[in-house]
Formats: structure tokens, C-alpha cells, sequence
């Protein structure tokens, strides 16, 4: 599976900036007054391939892969539904972002 979204932190804060290799990725990053919703069935937590890391910065636009996992739960709940395993991420350019944001 090939996903785009926002990177937030998940169940533990963490620091910007912070080197990671688990995150969760939302198809809103929200804003100081409507934090980013939270629901089960559109939330997916992203497990990077071993080895592999990534930079934390909340609400950057991402491109993760991996192989997908659908997990029990409640789709309005706060806890992922969806883990991506051995995944790899790469930051979205700014020319693909307009292709899917208007």
C-alpha cells in the first residue's frame, strides 16, 4: 500500500524534530484551533522497516508504503484501525502536493 497524509505523533509526545521509527499518518494536520480528528478508520500507524528512521515533523505531508494490516477496533475510536509494517517514508515534493490538496 501506498499512502499520503500527515504526520503526527501517536500514543507518546514527540519532540520536533526527534529521529522516529514509528509515527501516525492522518489525512488532515488540523490547526491551533480544530486539532486533527482522531478516528479509528482514518488513521494509519506507520512501523518503519527496520533500520530505517525517519525525522519527526508534526503535520508534514509524507508519502509512506508498506505492507498493510487491518486491526480490531472502533472506526470513531482514538486508536488506529490500520498499521503499515515495514514501511519507508519520503517527504512529499511541493508539486505533488497540488496534485492531490487544492
Amino acid at each position: 500500500m501506498r499512502a499520503l497524509g500527515y504526520m503526527m505523533e501517536g500514543d507518546r509526545p514527540v519532540r520536533e524534530g526527534q529521529v522516529v521509527r514509528r509515527f501516525v499518518l492522518l489525512p488532515d494536520e488540523g490547526n491551533a484551533v480544530h486539532p486533527a480528528h482522531r478516528f479509528g478508520d482514518q488513521m494509519v500507524d506507520v512501523q518503519l522497516h527496520p533500520g530505517d528512521s525517519v525525522r519527526f515533523s508534526r503535520g508534514s505531508l509524507i508519502w509512506v508504503w508498506g505492507a498493510i494490516r487491518a486491526l480490531p477496533g472502533d472506526p470513531g475510536g482514538p486508536i488506529p484501525l490500520y498499521r503499515l509494517e515495514n514501511a519507508h517514508s519520503k517527504p512529499a515534493k511541493e508539486d505533488e502536493i497540488s496534485m492531490y490538496f487544492r
